[in-house]
């Protein structure tokens, strides 16, 4: 009986990693972008800015002028002005064509400032295009999105 638990253990774990080694061989780009959005949003909450710095192309842009050094010191200056700063991201809409992607998402940023009860929030609409580098995929530009009336 033994024998029989461990050989049904042993297809378990053989399934599992066939379908992660499949899942990761075979994912789509978009997909790939998505999981990138969702990995960027983590990072900026938990504050690892060392991955969060590996994650963004080194001639990132965005609508507010910030450049890949001037957002990394903003995401610090963010983190230690707010704690229990979370990130909620809508539904992301994500294109990827060659190597450039987008995804267009709606967002809401929240956070309490040190010493305060109250949350403070700020939600929008936002285009983020994404860059193949070496096999990986790097924001380099966030823009504002209007609202749809």
């Amino acid at each position: 009986m033994k024998r029989w638990l461990l050989y049904i253990a042993a297809a378990w774990a053989f399934l599992a990693l066939t379908w992660w080694v499949c899942e990761r061989l075979l994912m789509s780009d978009e997909k790939r972008v998505l999981l990138q959005v969702e990995t960027l949003a983590r990072l900026v909450e938990s504050g690892n800015l060392f991955t969060l710095d590996d994650a963004i192309a080194a001639d990132y842009r965005d609508d507010w002028e910030n450049d890949k050094r001037t957002l990394m010191l903003a995401v610090r200056a963010l983190r230690q002005r707010y704690r229990d700063l979370e990130i909620h991201l809508g539904r992301a809409i994500v294109r990827a064509s060659g190597d450039t992607a987008t995804a267009d998402l709606r967002a809401r940023v929240t956070g309490r400032a040190d010493g305060d009860t109250q949350t403070e929030g700020e939600r929008g609409e936002y285009r983020l295009t994404f860059r193949r580098v070496e096999k990986e995929w790097k924001l380099s530009r966030v823009a504002r999105k209007e609202p749809a009336p």
